[in-house]
């Protein structure tokens, strides 16, 4: 049981999620609070990673999966890497670990919903390691994850004007709606963001320039020490 959302803005993502998991069967139904170190989306290298389905899968996800290293790449370049590098070592370790089981012609599943930001881009990848991505850039999973989309669409609206600090704000708002409606979402809330390369490049703080040795003379004629010596003299 969980809530899971996340936007896509112009090069650059805002994931948020709950802590709540729950335990039990038909008859008999306990919840418990994620403590530190098994959130249910944790950076992994140049990843933000999580799941929502089983707390096997975040495990995994956390500490046993090592994805490849994606470099600058972005668009389709990103999406061919998506493919062939990063879902095979996913679904390996998945199969390594023992937690994908074999289907009956799809081949080997898992239970849950995978969200992966990486490069400042949102990947949504199903339990047969099928991604896809949305046109409207608005993601949600787990049980609480259809109250937080409507959510999402209401406060977002048709013309979706995306600033990186209100979009955290709708988020929280949005998860929030889901843990009110939704028994197995709760708080503690969490909220991630990631940039991807163009908006790292254009946000960098410009390197500073040497001084050359005509501004070095000029800063030390303005100095107060020159200038009080200059006043005695």
């Amino acid at each position: 049981m969980t809530t899971i959302v996340a936007v896509q803005g112009a090069g650059w993502a805002i994931v948020g999620f709950d802590s709540r998991v729950s335990y039990g069967t038909d008859t008999v139904n306990r919840v418990s609070t994620l403590g530190r170190g098994i959130e249910k989306i944790a950076k992994n290298g140049d990843y933000l990673i999580g799941a929502a389905g089983d707390v096997r899968a975040i495990n995994l996800l956390s500490y046993a999966f090592n994805p490849p290293k994606p470099d600058d790449l972005i668009g389709v370049k990103l999406d061919r890497f998506m493919t062939t590098k990063f879902i095979p070592a996913l679904r390996k370790c998945f199969e390594d670990q023992g937690y994908a089981v074999k289907g009956s012609e799809e081949g080997a599943v898992h239970n849950s919903t995978v969200l992966v930001v990486v490069n400042g881009t949102i990947y949504e990848i199903d339990s047969d390691y099928a991604w896809a991505r949305d046109t409207y850039g608005i993601y949600a999973a787990g049980s609480g994850g259809d109250y937080a989309l409507g959510a999402l669409h209401g406060m977002f609206g048709p013309k979706r004007e995306l600033h990186v600090e209100k979009t955290k704000n709708i988020v929280r708002k949005a998860l929030e709606v889901g843990a009110r409606l939704d028994s197995g979402s709760g708080p503690p809330f969490h909220i991630l963001s990631q940039s991807g390369p163009i908006e790292r490049k254009y946000t960098r703080q410009p390197k500073k320039k040497p001084a050359t040795k005509k501004a070095k003379k000029a800063k030390k004629a303005k100095s107060p020490a020159r200038a009080k010596k200059l006043k005695k003299l």
